[in-house]
């Protein structure tokens, strides 16, 4: 298993997507395919350009979730041949590459997952 990102993709908000194969074998010839996708997003005033966001509101946010968030999303397979190993990766792959180009690179996807993450951490049992 690596962490090094199998495709990185520059989105138009200025984030990075980026997709990890955290892939093993667990078999003689079948494989668990698990692929990660994740973005950083900086907890930066600059995302809340649409809302209004006081600085009292903004430092309040940054203490609770620190300098960065991460947005993840696993997609797996499992008993998969390995014949078939590489197109599923490569197919994973790009639907996370149509899915970054069409709804991570929204101007409103930082600061809506910056939110997003703010209310789990007041609420983490809702």
């Amino acid at each position: 298993m690596s962490t090094d990102p199998i495709l990185s993709v520059q989105l138009d908000n200025g984030l990075t997507m980026q997709c990890i194969d955290q892939s093993r074998k667990i078999a003689a010839d079948r494989w668990y395919i698990c692929i990660w996708i994740e973005i950083v997003v900086c907890v930066d005033k600059k995302w809340f350009t649409h809302f209004f966001m006081d600085e009292k509101k903004y430092q309040k946010i940054r203490d609770l979730l620190g300098p960065s968030v991460v947005f993840k999303q696993k997609h797996e397979r499992n008993f998969v041949s390995e014949g078939e190993k590489a197109q599923i990766i490569e197919t994973i792959c790009q639907h996370a590459s149509e899915m970054g180009r069409t709804y991570f690179c929204h101007a409103d996807f930082p600061a809506k997952y910056i939110l997003k993450c703010l209310h789990a951490k007041q609420t983490p049992f809702n």
